[in-house]
């Protein structure tokens, strides 16, 4: 029995027992409210409605059960029902305490999930961003709904590409003791993508060694994940990874920052499944785009790593490592035309373009055969950042030391 199946055998046991309950004190807000969420835990819908509708017949917190009704077509994803439930209560009069900050963090969540992130982002900023500093004081831990609002935040932050406003934000958080442990982790993520790699390592380490009651976010993991990769360590790059996949099996950088693991132990079919996995989740993912063309090239399919690297163009035109990488699949396979004016536009868009160069070589008969192309790899690659962090020579496959030695000593 898997630890999910076990879990919802669990759930419904528990359920079973609180409908037992109910049935000897059927006007129990408690035991309704128990039931309830016991239900929804375990996708027991019809029982979910049934415990929702007896609820909202008591006069006993008739708010809060408006708010479960939202909870209900939430955990179902059926996001236009949830917004229509919550917008009705947006100009609730005189709300009891916590109630505003809940009702925000549903409606920019269904922002969230719908891809709306500038929608969720307008909705969150004058509670969070400014908000949040005006009205807490230095030094004490936010409050709870605070802490679910910030870490919201941040996700659509980072989903929009706004990765100079999370970190700053971010910073300014923690200089005030304002940043939540788990919005910490979130936020770890979005500093391996801006390049603040010391910050990814706080932020990370403060998330997964936080004495808080919740899990961690899978953010705070991958970006372990990727620190170990910037340090060479496959091993622990893929157990981390690993270990964010056992939380969210279809988490998309999760499965990529896998794939750079394999690629970097020079596993490529394992490489190669994780990316598409990855990108099954996240399809605009240029970095992961790019880690599965490069496995490609490295398998000998070419006519694939032509295709991912069109793909990571479709999405950007103007990155140079984009052109240079297609580049370097059109010089394979003797199309020279179209190879130069990849090469050319790659080095125009970035000078110090990797790929580009590669290609180059290729045109120029620099590099003459499969050996040739990886010797001139570790020349090219080496110090330069990989997509996830290390060298992007280390992302070739082993057993090329012994002739870098050789040419060294040459």
């Amino acid at each position: 029995m898997t630890q999910s199946t076990a879990y919802l055998a669990a759930a419904r046991q528990r359920l079973d027992r609180l409908d037992g309950f109910l049935r000897e004190d059927p006007s129990n807000n408690a035991l309704l409210i128990d039931a309830f969420e016991t239900a929804l835990s375990c996708g027991e819908w019809e029982r979910a409605r049934f415990h929702l509708e007896h609820g909202q017949t008591l006069e006993a917190e008739p708010l809060a059960w408006r708010l479960r009704e939202g909870d209900f077509w939430l955990a179902q994803q059926r996001y236009d029902e949830a917004a229509g439930v919550l917008e009705a209560l947006t100009n609730t009069p005189q709300p009891p305490v916590g109630f505003a900050e809940v009702l925000l963090h549903n409606l920019a969540f269904i922002d969230l999930r719908r891809g709306r992130y500038q929608d969720c982002i307008a909705r969150l900023a004058p509670t969070v961003e400014v908000g949040t500093a005006a009205s807490e004081v230095a030094g004490t831990q936010p409050v709870v709904a605070t802490r679910a609002l910030q870490q919201l935040w941040l996700r659509a932050l980072h989903h929009d590409g706004q990765l100079t406003r999370a970190m700053t934000w971010a910073k300014e958080a923690e200089a005030s003791r304002q940043l939540d442990v788990s919005a910490a982790g979130v936020a770890s993520l979005i500093a391996v993508d801006a390049s603040e790699l010391a910050a990814a390592q706080r932020w990370s380490a403060a998330s997964l060694g936080g004495s808080t009651p919740d899990e961690p976010p899978v953010e705070a993991l991958v970006a372990q994940a990727s620190l170990a990769l910037a340090a060479r360590d496959a091993v622990r790059a893929a157990a981390l990874a690993d270990a964010a996949l056992q939380r969210h099996p279809d988490d998309g950088r999760a499965w990529s920052t896998r794939g750079f693991a394999a690629l970097l132990a020079g596993d490529l079919a394992a490489a190669n499944a994780a990316f598409v996995r990855a990108l099954s989740a996240m399809s605009a993912h240029i970095g992961t785009w790019h880690g599965l063309a490069w496995t490609q090239i490295l398998q000998g399919n070419l006519p694939a790593a032509r295709t991912s690297f069109e793909a990571a163009l479709a999405l950007d035109r103007n990155f140079g490592e984009s052109h240079g990488g297609l580049a370097v699949v059109l010089a394979m396979q003797q199309l020279r035309q179209d190879a130069e004016a990849h090469a050319a536009l790659a080095q125009r868009l970035d000078p110090g373009n990797l790929s580009g160069r590669y290609a180059i070589a290729l045109l120029s008969g620099e590099v003459k055969d499969a050996n040739d192309l990886q010797r001139l790899a570790r020349r090219l690659l080496g110090g330069r950042a990989a997509p996830l962090g290390g060298d992007m020579a280390d992302l070739l496959p082993p057993g090329l030391e012994p002739e870098l030695k050789r040419e060294e000593g040459a």
